[in-house]
């Protein structure tokens, strides 16, 4: 709701230093100073409000969204006769009805290429990719990498959509679950019996967590385990 630099911002830090003050004062006592190891992360990080930035001279802008879906639904009426080929969009993913792309006698993957490529003519929308290429493409570094690390093929849309870098989808909030660096990265503290003081700049993922608590403990690495040990940390 409140620009990354606001008062309103400040002021949750503020208070979130004070919970973890309580926090480690009752670890403190109930555990023992220097007996336990603890670790702090965020989901996801933010980007300046748009209008900021645009003052700024930097490139940025809010995705009008009704005039897409408009646009959007005209080039699905024209093309396929129907609107109802898209069951819903939520997490910028197309999630398309498959029983009527069948009932029509399409073929999927082509209304996923077509669309897609629709998509990209769209104010706002950097890139697009259809489940198909998330199944049949290994992709190891960029924006492809980190959608392909969060599709999940059971669960995840038909067209995913990337937004141009600055843009964001609202007016009153920021930005949540984007693959732009400002979204992605965050701060990962560890601290207390084990760890090592000093930082890194090296790049660190999410699924390090656990093997890095595993390695800590001497205990095996949880199932289903992808990540690798975070040495930098360990005080060993």
């Amino acid at each position: 709701k409140y620009g990354v630099n606001s008062k309103e911002i400040q002021d949750t830090y503020l208070r979130l230093d004070l919970d973890l003050e309580r926090l480690l004062n009752n670890l403190d006592k109930s555990v023992g100073a220097g007996e336990y190891t603890l670790f702090l992360t965020a989901d996801h990080g933010a980007i300046d409000v748009a209008a900021y930035l645009k003052d700024q001279k930097i490139p940025a802008d809010y995705m009008d969204w009704a005039k897409i879906n408009n646009e959007f639904s005209q080039f699905l009426k024209f093309t396929y006769g129907t609107t109802d080929l898209v069951k819903n969009f939520s997490n910028n993913q197309f999630f398309l009805d498959h029983q009527l792309v069948k009932s029509l006698d399409l073929d999927l993957r082509q209304v996923q290429e077509t669309l897609a490529k629709e998509l990209l003519n769209y104010k706002g929308i950097d890139q697009t990719y259809t489940a198909y290429q998330m199944w049949q493409n290994q992709y190891t570094e960029g924006l492809p990498s980190v959608l392909q690390n969060g599709y999940n093929q059971k669960r995840s849309g038909d067209i995913l959509v990337v937004l141009a870098p600055g843009t964001v989808t609202s007016m009153t909030v920021s930005t949540h679950g984007s693959p732009q660096i400002y979204d992605t990265h965050v701060p990962l503290l560890f601290y207390g019996k084990g760890i090592k003081r000093g930082s890194t700049s090296k790049r660190t993922e999410i699924p390090d967590i656990a093997p890095t608590l595993a390695s800590l403990l001497g205990i095996a690495f949880p199932n289903g385990t992808t990540g690798t040990p975070i040495v930098d940390v360990l005080d060993q």
